[in-house]
């Protein structure tokens, strides 16, 4: 299944979640506790949703880090790199 990253997914569950939740209040099946219940159910949902929202958002506006290899040494054998055609030990490392 493939994963929907658009922030407007969560907002829509969010608004699906409440939607339910005023639907099992006004409907009068539940008592009390059971409404209570149903109120931290829906707080954690919501919260976790807006959690990963938060997430998504911090990670768009953050700078992209970008690592710079570090400086490669030729090798003994290899070509000078100043570019004269000798060996690298016989010409800058000598």
């Amino acid at each position: 299944m493939k994963k929907i990253k658009s922030p407007w997914y969560g907002v829509t569950w969010i608004g699906i979640w409440t939607a339910a939740l005023i639907w099992f209040l006004c409907s009068g099946l539940f008592n009390r506790t059971e409404s209570i219940g149903l109120v931290v159910v829906w707080g954690v949902m919501v919260g976790a949703t807006l959690f990963v929202l938060a997430k998504h958002f911090a990670n768009r506006t953050r700078a992209p880090v970008r690592i710079s290899a570090p400086p490669v040494s030729p090798a003994l054998n290899g070509p000078c790199p100043c570019g004269s055609g000798k060996k690298y030990k016989r010409c800058c490392r000598a």
